[in-house]
């Protein structure tokens, strides 16, 4: 058996990546030796997967719990096609990610190279920048750069492509670049405030909509503080779940789609809304009806951002942890504890016997969280898993960092990405649907191989269930798969649990929550209720 060297270039890259804060490397191991190679040798965090897409969600959910640029190693042509799903994913979501593509020789390009394949044109809606790495001199200035751009400013994924000619070139002595220091981002003076500070505190019926540009520590500090100032309703965006506490009498839900009746009627008669960190996507929009009717202000690092779907009295230029300091130095402290302005949602918590209903096993869910260790939750968007999203229902725990898809919401993403937190040390729970799961078979062989610390719940409703509400022949988007997915899940080396009894729920969820290792819970349910609800009297 041939021996791979694992010197050269990728042992130079890697040295210089973990320089820069240790990370993952992962994707699917070539004929030749690469960067995952590399990472084994050096004693880094590294992950052999069989499936580029599995890849390609992990990197992107350990990118999204640390902060920090996965390595996403890929090779042009299908190895690299199938893991842009994830990529695509990476970029709307702006989550940092390094993607490297061993390129083939140019002495083969035009003339039917194995595999060729014009990587370097994918770059709008994919990468934030692309660069072929043409003299291994350039190579610390490249990863430096890559991994500026990833993490910094607008972030997302990069690509360095990287041409076989220089895995065996000679080593290039070149200075050690100096570290640059953490970039300044735009800032406001509070005298530049003023006109926006005056907006608010003149505000009667206010709301902060956080997004996920905001960080959990400065809405903790700052952002309660000022909510409780202004006498505001508070709302997250999907991206930005886990940085306001759920539990906190002001938090009105997930905007837009997932936002409860009430808190969609508060919306409408508010005066002003503040939106901080969030591009104000289409979904975070749904029931918005008149969106540009308060008055809106919009904060942001990106100026692209503004005016873009919605109009702003206000766009304000800066850190939405800046902004929340700020306005909570300024404005003045209540005199007394205000009653809110606005009706609160009812928990709600479906049937308590005979089958599971969807709603019912979110409330069971909710209750079974706390105090098992479970530091990640990872969400699909099938129909089943939309009532996770929605606060009577479901709400995250204290603790619990939430990984849910952004605009592309790929079916699968969810399982993949919690892989992702579970490689980097997380105790992590995924929940989706059977769809989800049939079409991201590797990940559960690849969480088995791993022994990763991770439960699966699989929500069994037969089918697409989204697909199915608009049917009136729902043939086409019905299958029974579960037992299939349950049997692959304990060849993978996977503890396997199937509940279908309400009254069986609670138990089974709670053990399945504290164990460890891989495993797997397939829950039947027996409805497919429609979303959104717009009563109480509609769940």
């Amino acid at each position: 058996m041939r021996r791979l060297a694992v010197d050269g270039i990728w042992a130079e890259m890697v040295d210089i990546l973990e320089r820069r804060g240790p990370r993952l490397y992962i994707g699917v191991p070539g004929d030749e030796p690469d960067i995952i190679d590399a990472a084994r040798a050096a004693g880094a965090t590294w992950s052999a997967q069989q499936d580029q897409r599995t890849a390609g969600y992990a990197a992107v959910g350990w990118s999204r719990i640390t902060g920090r640029a996965a390595v996403l190693a890929t090779a042009s042509g299908p190895n690299l096609l199938n893991a842009l799903i994830g990529i695509a994913e990476a970029y709307t979501t702006r989550t940092p990610l390094l993607v490297v593509t061993t390129v083939v020789r140019d002495a083969v390009v035009g003339r039917g190279g194995f595999q060729e394949f014009p990587v370097a044109g994918l770059s709008g809606g994919l990468f934030t920048w692309t660069h072929r790495i043409a003299d291994r001199a350039e190579l610390s200035w490249a990863v430096a750069r890559a991994l500026h751009l990833a993490e910094h400013g607008r972030g997302g994924p990069v690509h360095l492509l990287v041409d076989p000619e220089l895995v065996d070139a000679e080593a290039v002595e070149m200075p050690r670049n100096i570290e640059a220091g953490q970039p300044i981002p735009p800032g406001q003076t509070a005298e530049a405030l003023g006109p926006v500070l005056a907006a608010l505190s003149a505000a009667r019926r206010p709301v902060l909509l956080f997004g996920g540009g905001t960080r959990r520590a400065d809405v903790v500090e700052f952002g309660v503080p000022l909510a409780d100032s202004l006498n505001a309703l508070c709302l997250v965006t999907a991206s930005g779940r886990g940085v306001f506490p759920e539990d906190h009498r002001r938090f009105g839900g997930v905007a837009g789609l997932y936002l409860p009746p009430q808190t969609r009627a508060a919306l409408h008669d508010a005066d002003v809304v503040v939106v901080l960190g969030s591009q104000l996507e289409e979904t975070a929009l749904m029931g918005w009806e008149h969106p540009d009717r308060s008055c809106l202000v919009h904060v942001d690092t990106d100026p692209a951002v503004f005016n873009r779907a919605v109009a702003a009295r206000f766009s304000v230029l800066c850190e939405a942890g800046f902004f929340v300091r700020v306005a909570h130095r300024e404005l003045p402290a209540p005199t007394a504890h205000a009653a809110a302005w606005w009706t609160p949602w009812q928990r709600v918590t479906g049937e308590t016997a005979g089958g599971i209903e969807t709603v019912r096993f979110w409330s069971a869910l909710r209750e079974a969280l706390p105090g098992n260790g479970i530091e990640v939750i990872a969400q699909e968007n099938g129909l089943a898993d939309l009532w996770g999203y929605y606060a009577p229902c479901f709400t995250l725990p204290a603790g619990i960092a939430p990984l849910v898809p952004g605009e592309q919401t790929p079916l699968g993403f969810g399982l993949g990405a919690a892989l992702g937190a579970a490689l980097g040390g997380r105790r992590a729970l995924a929940v989706g649907g059977d769809g989800a799961f049939l079409t991201n078979l590797p990940t559960l062989v690849a969480a088995g191989r791993a022994r990763a610390d991770i439960c699966y719940i699989c929500l069994d409703n037969g089918g697409f269930g989204w697909p199915s509400l608009a049917r009136d022949d729902t043939g086409m988007v019905d299958f029974d798969v579960a037992d299939g997915i349950s049997a692959l899940a304990g060849t993978a080396g996977f503890g396997v649990e199937m509940v279908s009894k309400a009254e069986s729920l609670a138990e089974t969820l709670a053990g399945a929550l504290a164990a460890s290792g891989p495993r797997l819970v397939v829950v039947r349910l027996c409805d497919r209720p429609s979303f959104p609800p717009t009563a109480p009297g509609d769940l």
